[in-house]
């Protein structure tokens, strides 16, 4: 366990309050990846980007 102390002066007034805080093992990391589905995502909406960045250029060649 460990002790933590707040000091709170307030109207020259004093109050100190002590907490004893339990000791917590960190939990174990665990990144966010995707699969399969989120690569594929990932690239269909790339090319959606793609092709709507392109589209007033291509627009143009045509008209």
């Amino acid at each position: 366990m460990t002790m933590t102390r707040t000091v709170t002066v307030h109207d020259h007034e004093v109050t100190v309050r002590t907490v004893e805080v339990p000791d917590e093992k960190p939990e174990a990391f665990t990144a966010i990846t995707g699969g399969r589905r989120t690569a594929a995502c990932t690239a269909a909406v790339g090319v959606l980007v793609v092709v709507v960045a392109v589209m007033p250029v291509a627009v143009n060649l045509f008209h």
